[in-house]
């Protein structure tokens, strides 16, 4: 835990003595470091986001028991640090992505597009946990996608799930520290899922092969 963080939460203990509330919005960077070392398969895909997607959210007290009430709360912009994530993850899978405003535009451009992907978040959940009262030990978050695979007529071709995991310490440092709070190892666990089993499933091998094309070799 960072050293501003450990400030947010001492001044916002003094406002809970107060009886006041506090909220604090989570910054998520779930950007890669690196490029992926995967080769692209040559498609051309459309990529939808709905509405609720983007605008995915949740909310979570800091508290060491669920009997207990700290009136501390982290909100996490899940739908867009996901965003963020699949936007790199789909561009370096494919040689051409094109983003649609809505899934009946893929049958407008059927002539132009192989196939539609649609992520989904099912669930998001997140947990403090202390070795001893009003003591964070670690940090627990745990998301779980699915995405979609429509062929240009907008059929439903696979429908692929994956879930991802995040630990993380408490800890003090100084300087340039994340306060993700597990959540981002979370995101980008469940991602890099994706991006290496895409081509094992079954649904996904047979719609390729219609295609004339073969998916999954790494660089």
């Amino acid at each position: 835990m960072t050293a501003k963080t450990q400030i947010a939460l001492f001044v916002a203990l003094c406002l809970m003595l107060m009886g006041c509330a506090v909220e604090r919005n989570v910054k998520l960077d779930t950007r890669l470091p690196l490029h992926p070392a995967i080769e692209q398969v040559p498609l051309r895909i459309g990529l939808y986001y709905s509405p609720e997607f983007l605008a995915f959210t949740k909310k979570f007290e800091v508290a060491c028991s669920p009997s207990e009430r700290s009136d501390i709360f982290f909100i996490f912009p899940i739908g867009a640090a996901s965003r963020d994530l699949f936007d790199q993850i789909i561009a370096s899978m494919f040689t051409s992505v094109t983003r649609l405003s809505n899934l009946s535009q893929s049958a407008n451009r059927e002539s132009s597009l192989d196939g539609l992907l649609e992520p989904q978040i099912e669930s998001f959940a997140w947990e403090s946990v202390c070795s001893k009262p009003n003591t964070l030990s670690h940090l627990l978050a745990s998301i779980r996608y699915r995405v979609n695979l429509y062929d240009p007529g907008g059929q439903l071709v696979a429908s692929m799930q994956m879930e991802g995991f995040g630990y993380e310490r408490p800890r003090v440092c100084f300087g340039n520290c994340k306060d993700s709070f597990a959540t981002e190892q979370a995101i980008q666990d469940a991602m890099a899922k994706f991006m290496l089993e895409f081509c094992d499933q079954p649904e996904v091998k047979h719609w390729m092969s219609t295609l004339g094309i073969s998916c999954g070799d790494r660089q």
